[in-house]
């Protein structure tokens, strides 16, 4: 009944949270409205609370500066038969197990079961109702949105774009599984995110829980250091975080999520110039943690104080170097290039720290020397933003750690002499046909533009090779080099993939006439920002 909810409680510590934008699960599958509507009696003002509990939610968000948001489940609340026989709907086990519920129009029309026109009316008839009541900035959708039909989709997206025209206010929807074009919205990752830098915007839905989304008994709590560490890799790579939070029946919000709630807040009172109205740099970060996989549901991935993770300000002239933990020793940025010497005006300063930080330049390469910081000193704890001002930087192409990389042990080699041979490292080697060709299969688990590199030697004659993906090929050449283990970086070309899955990937001789052998550690592939 949430009778100790008090919307503005929650939204004081939203914002003392760091929060920008905030609101209530508006409706969820279940088909139970969170406001004062008259489109259904299953609706918080008229049942349970008896409080319009959007509304008081968005008074109170909007009185402090934030945007409001309303979150949709409803577009699986349908019960109807998707095609003779197969019923779907969050509640398709009343359909199948409890069947004399639906004799009762009340209990009927709370698990959606009516005539397929009607519920798509009343789907588009909610969100109308909400939208003319609380003008919510942001309107997010679950799953399930692809069994809406597109023009139905169309004819919501159209209503809500020219409402927020009449209000003079920019609006955004939000959705999953790529139910709409990015065109009209953005996509989002449910605790999830991308694994690498898009230029495309999109938006991870998370909890602070281990476990369920809404209180349950023994809830396990994330640690602030967790949620830090997640917000700052998100927005490195152009996401965004939507944090959710379960409070209890009662309205009231436990100690454990406001204890880390409000240990955000700080870290961001402190670091929030590296996060907020920012944009991606060159490159989402650098250090030894990978992610296993990108989508939803990424499971657990712990940082170190070795990963970096970079934003820029929007005018361009700063850029943020997000340590996530204090480093133990000075930090060597391997992909970042200063491209002329700084002027004495370039500084390199901490965040929440009063005095300038020394750095050296050689070679082009910066070096950030935090030995010369007391560590009992330090602005806060969790993660750690060193701004760089005044320099002239450039992403170092060669640097950074690569999508995939196809060895000489992964390879299927075609021909009489060419073998696998043992230098520094297993190579692909005894290569002195021009007929000889070698294979690998490379799975891209996305779509974008991807350039590749490889190692190669070439002791008795520069040579040039082909590397063909499917029907894009690219000719390039392999310089002489001092000897058959003395293996260079070679730059290949660039391929567009226009789907994820597995490939064929094939290397081979360009020219016959003037072929000299060559040996073949491994390619390398790098993926283009989208």
């Amino acid at each position: 009944k949430a009778d100790k909810f008090d919307a503005e409680e929650w939204a004081d510590l939203f914002e003392k949270a760091g929060a920008r934008f905030a609101g209530p699960v508006a409706e969820h599958h279940d088909g139970f409205a969170m406001w004062d509507s008259a489109l259904t009696p299953w609706n918080a003002m008229d049942m349970g609370p008896k409080r319009d509990i959007t509304g008081e939610m968005e008074k109170a968000v909007k009185k402090r500066g934030m945007k409001f948001i309303a979150t949709f489940h409803h577009a699986r609340n349908s019960l109807w038969e998707i095609k003779p026989g197969r019923w779907v709907g969050h509640y398709e086990g009343v359909r199948k197990d409890y069947t004399s519920l639906l004799n009762n129009d009340k209990h009927a029309f709370l698990y959606g079961y009516m005539p397929r026109e009607k519920f798509l009316n009343m789907w588009k008839g909610k969100l109308a109702e909400v939208i003319n009541k609380y003008q919510p900035d942001l309107i997010w959708f679950d799953s399930w949105l692809d069994e809406i039909p597109e023009e139905v989709q169309m004819e919501f997206l159209a209503y809500y774009f020219n409402q927020a025209k009449s209000w003079g206010r920019d609006v955004v929807v939000t959705c999953k599984q790529k139910d709409m074009p990015h065109s009209v919205a953005v996509e989002d990752f449910e605790k999830g995110r991308a694994d690498h830098l898009t230029e495309y915007t999109w938006l991870t839905d998370d909890t602070l829980s281990w476990g369920s989304w809404c209180y349950t008994d023994n809830l396990k709590i994330k640690k602030t250091k967790t949620v830090v560490h997640t917000l700052v890799d998100i927005v490195s790579k152009n996401g965004q975080l939507l944090l959710n939070i379960s409070p209890k029946a009662d309205g009231t919000i436990p100690a454990d999520q406001r204890k880390v709630l409000l240990e955000l807040g700080q870290w961001l009172g402190v670091n929030g110039e590296a996060i907020y109205g920012t944009r991606p740099w060159e490159i989402y970060g650098e250090g030894p943690t990978r992610m296993k996989k990108g989508g939803h549901f990424v499971g657990k991935v712990d940082y170190t104080s070795k990963d970096i993770r970079f934003t820029r300000s929007k005018d361009g002239r700063h850029l943020y170097v997000i340590c996530l933990g204090w480093p133990e020793k000075e930090i060597d940025l391997k992909t970042v290039v200063v491209d002329q010497i700084p002027s004495s005006e370039a500084t390199v300063s901490l965040l929440g720290f009063n005095d300038f930080i020394p750095y050296q330049v050689n070679n082009k390469k910066l070096t950030i020397q935090t030995l010369k910081v007391d560590p009992s000193h330090l602005p806060g704890e969790h993660a750690y933003v060193f701004k760089l001002t005044g320099f002239n930087l450039a992403l170092d192409p060669l640097s950074v750690i690569p999508e995939a990389t196809l060895t000489a042990e992964k390879a299927t080699i075609d021909g009489d002499q060419i073998t696998e041979m043992l230098t520094d490292k297993l190579n692909i080697g005894g290569w002195n046909h021009p007929k000889d060709t070698v294979h690998w299969l490379v799975r891209i688990p996305y779509a974008g533009r991807y350039r590749v590199l490889g190692h190669f030697a070439a002791a008795s004659g520069s040579s040039e090779l082909k590397l063909s993906i499917d029907d894009q090929s690219a000719a390039f050449t392999v310089p002489k080099t001092t000897g058959w283990a003395d293996a260079k970086r070679v730059e290949i070309g660039i391929f567009e993939i226009d789907k994820p899955g597995v490939y064929h990937v094939l290397l081979g001789c360009n020219n016959a006439k003037e072929w000299e052998a060559v040996n073949v550690w491994d390619l390398e592939f790098f993926k283009d920002a989208d």
